[in-house]
Order: C-alpha cells, then sequence, then structure tokens
C-alpha cells in the first residue's frame, strides 16, 4: 500500500511539473516572438513612411511649406516633432499618420489572434527619425478552455523599443 501511494504521488507530481513548464515555456517563447515582431514591424513601418518629397527637395517642417511662420492653420506637422531645417535635400523625415497606419496594418497582419495586445506609441518625431513604442501583451492559457473556464492571467508582458532610422551621408563614405 505504501509504495502504491508513492507511485500516484510522483505521477501527480510529474504531471504538474508538466503543465508547469508548459506555461512557463509558452509564456517566455511568445514574448520572445512579441519582441523581434515589433522590431521587425518597427523597422519596416518606418522605411514606409519616408518621406521622399522632403528627403528630395529639402521641404520644411510642415511637409509642404519652408517654414510656417505666418501660415497659420496651414501647418500640417507640429513643430515639437520637428527639427529638420529647410532647404536642406537628403534630409531623412517620416511622416506620422503614415506611420501609424503602416504599423497598425502589418502588426495586425502577423500577430497571433489568441492574445489580448495594446499598442502604446508613445513618442514619434518626424525629423530625425524617432519612435518610441511599448506593446503590452495579456496572455490566455489555451489549455483552461479544456475545462470550460474563462481565463485571463491578468499579468501583462511588456516589451518597449525606440527605434531611430539613420542612414550614412555623403562624406561619411570616405
Amino acid at each position: 500500500m505504501k509504495e502504491s501511494l508513492w507511485m500516484y504521488f510522483f505521477m501527480v507530481m510529474g504531471i504538474l511539473g508538466i503543465v508547469l513548464i508548459n506555461i512557463f515555456g509558452n509564456i517566455l517563447i511568445s514574448n520572445e516572438q512579441n519582441y523581434y515582431l515589433l522590431k521587425e514591424v518597427t523597422q519596416a513601418a518606418m522605411y514606409d513612411a519616408v518621406d521622399l518629397k522632403a528627403y528630395r527637395e529639402g521641404t520644411g517642417w510642415d511637409g509642404i511649406y519652408s517654414s510656417c511662420a505666418g501660415v497659420s492653420g496651414l501647418c500640417k506637422a507640429e513643430p515639437e516633432s520637428m527639427h529638420c531645417e529647410a532647404g536642406i535635400p537628403g534630409t531623412i523625415r517620416i511622416q506620422k499618420e503614415k506611420f501609424v497606419e503602416s504599423f497598425v496594418r502589418r502588426f495586425a497582419e502577423s500577430a497571433k489572434l489568441i492574445k489580448k495586445y495594446r499598442i502604446v506609441i508613445h513618442d514619434i518625431d518626424e525629423c530625425p527619425p524617432k519612435v518610441s513604442i511599448s506593446l503590452i501583451a495579456t496572455e490566455r492559457f489555451s489549455f483552461l478552455r479544456f475545462f470550460d473556464v474563462s481565463y485571463d492571467s491578468g499579468e501583462d508582458i511588456t516589451n518597449s523599443l525606440t527605434g531611430i532610422l539613420e542612414t550614412i551621408t555623403p562624406d561619411q563614405y570616405n
């Protein structure tokens, strides 16, 4: 009798160990996937949002006019996010709206549907191009659906990323 109780104890402990390894392995792997998804999507969205007109012609901070002095209400970009000088071709600039649109579209195409995501965009600077984003993922344990239990862990896994788009200027080639 004593030996059979030990067998049941080790069987229960083995099953519990497998379940715990599965839970923590899933959390660690999905966190790594979320980080690389955030990184790749941010980079691709920044390349999509590059303003080619500003690069070729060197437009000012409003995207249309060389300066917004005296043109109230017609400026399309906020002066806080734009630090480029007007009239200098080759300056890299991104468009905020285009970045957000591209980021959300690309992320929605690649994200897992069984997770709950919250995207927080902290800062977007148009010139020089800089983006700060946080991705908050709430884990849902799918194995609990077998027991017909609706369970959200309540634990949020946060990945934060700050990306700066850089290029090599012609004088850096030498």
